[in-house]
């Protein structure tokens, strides 16, 4: 797979330097980049900025709306872009979280701080982008990417898979039982919130003690006897994605 990979500084030798490492790193590791410079975010919207699945962001540009504002449109916008902000302000690091940035890497960068948060970078885009699932309806076979299932549901021993496709969800349904689905899918990301659903934590956007918000808007319900363990992965994930690391 090729990799397109953000770089959005107005320094340029930091933006020259991010390019030399990724380079380096791709060579070492046998991975492929295509790497795009923009000194501010106005070039970068300008841009496909949703086609990148790595954006190294400064967050302070003269001039510019800043780095983090333009996080929240991406994430607004269902991005799913491996986030690295790159700063001299470590006061902004908290701030991470609410975009779930994988990382905060303090200027001048440190070459190991680097390449740990591309290898961490690496596997979440892996478990991202890696694997598909052969869903068996009765029209025929359906061949699905498992991170685009928003979440699974069970009535009567029909599974309903809830699949994001563009701006809508479609569905697809076959029989089996929401026990098995979780096995197949255990550690990918899944998390049940009651016996008849099974989430997929990237497109959770709250919850609350009743039931869980998803990005379009839809409301899920969370029963008494998952919510200890769905409220764990839920804040386990958000950690996996807001690492501060200077």
């Amino acid at each position: 797979m090729i990799y397109k990979v953000a770089v959005v500084d107005d320094e340029a030798s930091v933006a020259e330097q991010i390019c030399g490492w990724l380079t380096e790193y791709g060579r070492d590791e046998g991975r492929e980049f295509i790497v795009d410079k923009f000194s501010g975010t106005t070039q970068f919207m300008k841009s496909d900025p949703e086609d990148y699945n790595i954006i190294f962001m400064d967050i302070n540009l003269p001039h510019e709306e800043n780095g983090m504002k333009i996080a929240r449109k991406l994430r607004e916008k269902q991005s799913r872009a491996v986030i690295i902000f790159c700063t001299n302000y470590p006061q902004y690091a908290i701030n991470g979280y609410e975009v779930g940035a994988l990382n905060y890497l303090i200027k001048p960068i440190n070459r190991n701080s680097f390449e740990s948060t591309m290898k961490r970078a690496m596997r979440i885009l892996s478990e991202m982008c890696a694997n598909k699932m052969i869903i068996k309806t009765v029209e025929g076979q359906r061949f699905v990417n498992i991170s685009d299932i928003v979440y699974i549901e069970v009535m009567i021993h029909n599974i309903y898979y809830h699949i994001k496709r563009g701006d809508e969800i479609i569905t697809e349904r076959t029989r089996g039982s929401l026990n098995e689905v979780e096995s197949m899918l255990y550690g990918m990301n899944f998390a049940r919130c009651s016996a008849c659903y099974l989430v997929n934590m990237a497109y959770v956007t709250g919850i609350d003690k009743k039931s869980v918000q998803l990005y379009n808007g839809q409301s899920l319900s969370l029963s008494r006897k998952y919510s200890k363990d769905f409220t764990n992965k839920i804040m386990q994930y958000m950690a996996e994605f807001g690492i501060i690391n200077g």
